[in-house]
């Protein structure tokens, strides 16, 4: 018998109290929650769908009653890496309350996977959030959405489901902003809030919506949501986008909690997980090489305050040697560094830099000390250095087709040579990194032209892809009036960074307009999409 029938079965006869002389659920007075995210290795090779998702259920079921969440309120599970579009589940909406578990003897539209995690989590006594592969009677939908239905009659999507500690699905959530999947869309964007027994109201979203305003940052913005929790797949991309660090510069700029999940397939760029305390930074956090992992992070979580939107207790930062840099990752490449207005970064002139740098509306000023560096990074037996540039850019960032946004981006970034085209790339993994030059001092600002969608963040990375944590850096941003007046300065001496400065994403295209959309832009987009075209095969290989 599968494994994940015998956590079906237990779920039914052992009911809501098998584990509740071990398990201390958070109360509502706590200051805190404890949570856990999963980084998830998929299988995908010589295996059937039904070998496939059975495996993935087993680790998924084993992880919930592992002693690492056994304190656990909350698990969160990647995008990707449960199901495929071979092998989809009807999911039930969050109004009709049902607990599959409890119909596992029944005739079921649920498949049993869907049943099985149920279980686990009505077993184990946690909320649970799992990502999949759902399908939909597009007859059922037909009132909403006005739409051709495919000749199959359904409709696929790709979807968060949120169980409570019944194995109630509570939360529904059809992603939004699709990256080049075969998956549909719903008619009208969806907001996938919901409320927890311990105090806390989170949002839920997947991959790449955390890219654009709706529905990532309008739930922050409108909704006013403080605790959100991300699944992904991500694929990571120098220097600005690797998945910690954008994860921790989203959290940071908005002020959030955010709890994320990444599935972990290195070698075709998916990798990163954490746990991020708004700007107390990471709690928990993961970036791993090569073949990947199974593991649970688990933190305690501060709550906001919902009357004074302040952590009611203090966070410590989470801190891990990162030293060493990272390797067996593919990563992606900002084209639009070919773009930016840069100037090369002069560390042997003289130990004092300053630089002002401006695009059509934004100007971005560079100070900066340095000192003598005498360590080494890496094990490789031929040695090199990092080239910085202090860069520029305001313009659409294109992500797929038509889905962009408009950045307006103040930083330095290394490169393995003097020119522009190696900038945002990485030295092999057989070369030692010896920097002759440290940042002791470095500060770089920015104004910032107020918009209605603009969301401001710090962004750093060394060569371990982590971002610096909130003890090495301050971040200021100042209300002007018609300008956000926006600094990031370097609190410690650095000299293994790969980025460093301020990343503004203005969402709205009719901001991108005014900051001039050139014909080399649009050009080095083509580009980016061809890139993509490659990452989305790797994607449906996984998915297979």
């Amino acid at each position: 018998m599968p494994p994940y029938f015998v956590n079906i079965i237990a779920g039914i006869l052992l009911g809501i109290r098998l584990q509740a002389t071990v398990i201390r659920a958070s109360d509502i007075k706590d200051p805190y929650f404890v949570a856990g995210v999963v980084e998830f290795r998929p299988d995908f090779i010589g295996l059937t769908t039904e070998q496939l998702v059975a495996k993935h259920t087993d680790a998924y079921t084993e992880i919930l009653s592992s002693a690492e969440a056994l304190d656990t309120d909350i698990v969160v599970f990647p995008e990707s890496t449960l199901n495929n579009e071979f092998k989809p589940t009807y999911v039930p909406a969050a109004e009709d309350a049902i607990i599959p578990c409890l119909l596992a003897n029944q005739s079921s539209r649920y498949e049993n996977f869907l049943i099985a995690l149920s279980c686990a989590a009505r077993t184990n006594r946690k909320y649970v959030v799992i990502n999949l592969t759902e399908k939909e009677d597009c007859a059922s939908n037909a009132a909403f959405d006005p739409r051709p239905c495919a000749t199959n009659g359904l409709n696929t999507y790709n979807t968060n489901v949120v169980f409570d500690r019944e194995g109630r699905v509570i939360s529904r959530y059809r992603k939004v902003n699709i990256y080049l999947e075969r998956k549909n869309t719903t008619y009208q964007p969806e907001f996938a809030i919901f409320d927890t027994d311990f105090g806390v109201r989170f949002a839920h979203f997947i991959c790449f919506d955390l890219l654009f305003y709706t529905p990532a940052e309008e739930l922050v913005v409108k909704y006013g949501i403080k605790n959100i929790i991300f699944t992904a797949m991500f694929y990571s991309e120098t220097p600005f986008l690797t998945a910690v660090q954008l994860q921790q510069s989203w959290a940071w700029g908005n002020n959030v909690t955010l709890l994320a999940a990444g599935g972990s397939y290195p070698r075709s760029g998916a990798t990163g997980s954490g746990i991020y305390a708004g700007s107390d930074g990471s709690l928990a956090s993961i970036m791993v090489g090569n073949t990947g992992v199974r593991q649970i992070h688990v933190a305690r979580v501060p709550k906001f305050d919902q009357e004074s939107s302040q952590k009611s207790v203090p966070v410590k930062p989470f801190t891990e040697d990162t030293t060493q840099p990272q390797t067996g990752i593919s990563l992606l490449r900002d084209p639009q560094l070919d773009n930016f207005e840069s100037e090369l970064l002069d560390l042997n002139s003289s130990s004092a830099i300053s630089l002002e740098l401006c695009t059509e509306e934004l100007c971005c000023t560079l100070s900066a000390e340095t000192t003598t560096s005498e360590r080494s990074y890496g094990n490789g037996t031929a040695t090199s250095v990092y080239y910085y540039r202090f860069g520029v850019f305001t313009g659409l960032r294109s992500y797929q087709k038509e889905q962009y946004s408009a950045v307006a981006i103040c930083a330095i970034y290394a490169c393995t040579n003097d020119t522009v085209s190696s900038c945002g790339l990485l030295h092999p993994a057989n070369i030692k990194i010896t920097p002759t030059y440290a940042f002791k001092r470095l500060n770089i600002s920015g104004s910032y032209k107020k918009a209605e969608r603009l969301l401001l963040m710090p962004n750093t990375l060394d060569l371990s892809l982590y971002p610096l944590e909130p003890a090495q850096v301050a971040w200021h941003r100042v209300d002007n009036g018609k300008s956000f007046e926006a600094a990031i300065e370097l609190k410690a001496t650095a000299d293994n960074l790969l980025a460093f400065g301020i990343y503004g994403n203005y969402y709205d295209s009719s901001v991108a307009l005014r900051y001039g959309g050139s014909l080399a832009v649009l050009l080095s987009t083509l580009v980016l999409w061809l890139g993509l075209y490659v990452i989305d095969f790797l994607h449906l290989r996984m998915n297979m």
